[in-house]
């Protein structure tokens, strides 16, 4: 709905700013990364998103389009609300966060505040794919041509860390062996059939 604010920046909290644009002063919650790079009194565009909810509706800002991008990324993930979002991109970097996802570095995501093995779990599973189409990604850094017996060890440990039990993750990746489907197809489709 408000894609960015330009204006000058008139208060700077904890979790949070206020930037005035035509005698208005919109409050904006924000990541420790964007709280940091703006100054009192100076002119900035903010990108934005609004965030409606049953009982509250709030304005997300970041001082970068991708910082905006990887936010809307992260609350697309199911359990993933945006004050998770947030306290993941005030304690990593938008680069950290997209390695972590593509390497399914599940420590470096449980680094953030609130985040266990289940939810960086998650957060793999569901934006691997997408991830590695952002055209920002290192692409040396990323096994992005990913054999099919890597997606299926990374779908296995993720599977695992859902607590589901070891044979019959085993079993239903066997059955999937010889597919041709994407890692978050391959864990959707196992899913389904574990349940």
């Amino acid at each position: 709905m408000i894609s960015y604010i330009i204006g000058d920046v008139r208060e700077i909290n904890e979790e949070s700013f206020v930037i005035e644009n035509n005698n208005m002063g919109y409050l904006i919650k924000s990541s420790l990364s964007t709280l940091t790079l703006v100054e009192l009194n100076n002119e900035y565009k903010i990108y934005t998103s609004l965030q409606v909810r049953e009982d509250d509706m709030s304005l997300y800002g970041f001082y970068s389009k991708d910082e905006l991008d990887m936010f809307l990324l992260l609350t697309s993930v199911s359990s993933i609300g945006p004050k998770n979002a947030i306290g993941i991109l005030s304690s990593l970097g938008v680069e950290d966060i997209k390695l972590a996802i593509v390497n399914n570095d599940i420590d470096t995501l449980t680094k953030a505040k609130g985040i266990g093995k289940k939810t960086a779990s998650r957060i793999i599973l569901e934006l691997m794919d997408k991830v590695k189409l952002m055209p920002s990604v290192d692409k040396e850094t990323i096994k992005s041509s990913t054999p099919i017996n890597e997606d299926m060890d990374v779908a296995k440990e993720a599977l695992e860390n859902l607590g589901y039990a070891k044979n019959d993750i085993e079993r239903v990746l066997l059955e999937l062996k010889d597919s041709d489907l994407s890692l978050e197809n391959i864990v959707k489709e196992s899913l389904k059939r574990l349940i």
